[in-house]
């Protein structure tokens, strides 16, 4: 049996720099849909200001920006905010490299913070304040996260079995997603600087061969922790049961979004 580890959440939110290219090429994407939920939500205009917490090298960014608006995007990975630039060159994107907890002389009246995947890393209450501080009156907050659902057929759930002995990657039920909605829906208005927010739900799908399986592992926090030779047997074994699988493995998420007003004090 495999031990489980203690976790240092904060050493560990640092180790996506260390992967920065590993991380954009293999790290998914987000549903259009969603976007098109917060533009509308945020009622949005072509010079409305957009900050993102925790952008990485633009995953969620590039969402935005391809449709014509400017973002500022906040990330203490260094290297992950060059490869954001670079990939983004001739773009309206900005990057201020430090966690948004330490960030000084932030920039106010924003009509949309939102963060993609990285809001958990911000330690609370204090996220909760500094987005309303940072947010116009009338702005929005707009918190997402791809989970990632283990699926019914025999090679996902020995696939997730798998990943789950060796602590490189935890799958999630359906009623385990519904949960961790539930715990953020009810977190967002406890912070006492947001109202309930308005909850959305995208599940969809996609494909993945073996190596674009392991390259979205070596994204990950519980795998960048492993040492090569617990990498090695994982890697072993999950590649062993994807070659059962015809060499592919279905890979299903439901993206959570969570969109909130700021409560305004008189």
């Amino acid at each position: 049996m495999v031990q489980m580890r203690k976790r240092d959440y904060i050493q560990e939110s640092k180790s996506f720099d260390e992967v920065a290219d590993t991380y954009d090429v293999y790290r998914p994407s987000y549903p259009p849909e969603l976007i098109n939920t917060i533009i509308s939500a945020a009622a949005l205009e072509p010079e409305s200001k957009l900050l993102e917490i925790g952008a990485g090298s633009g995953k969620a960014s590039e969402l935005f920006l391809e449709r014509g608006y400017g973002l500022l995007c906040i990330e203490p990975g260094q290297q992950l905010a060059e490869l954001g630039l670079r990939k983004h060159e001739g773009k309206r994107i900005e990057y201020a490299v430090t966690r948004f907890e330490d960030w000084q002389q932030p920039r106010l009246e924003n009509d949309l913070v939102f963060s993609a995947q990285a809001f958990h890393w911000v330690p609370q209450p204090e996220g909760y304040r500094k987005c309303s501080e940072v947010l116009k009156p009338d702005g929005r907050l707009a918190l997402f996260w791809n989970f990632y659902l283990c699926g019914d057929t025999k090679e996902d759930r020995e696939l997730a079995s798998i990943c789950g002995e060796h602590q490189v990657f935890s799958f999630a039920s359906e009623d385990e997603i519904n949960q961790r909605i539930d715990r953020t829906s009810a977190e967002i208005p406890a912070s006492g600087y947001f109202a309930a927010p308005e909850v959305y739900r995208y599940q969809w799908s996609t494909v993945l061969d073996a190596d674009s399986f392991i390259g979205f592992l070596q994204t990950g926090s519980e795998y960048l922790i492993l040492t090569e030779q617990e990498r090695s047997r994982a890697v072993a074994e999950i590649s062993a049961v994807i070659a059962k699988n015809g060499g592919q493995v279905s890979f299903h998420f439901v993206t959570g979004l969570f969109i909130s007003a700021k409560l305004v004090t008189p």
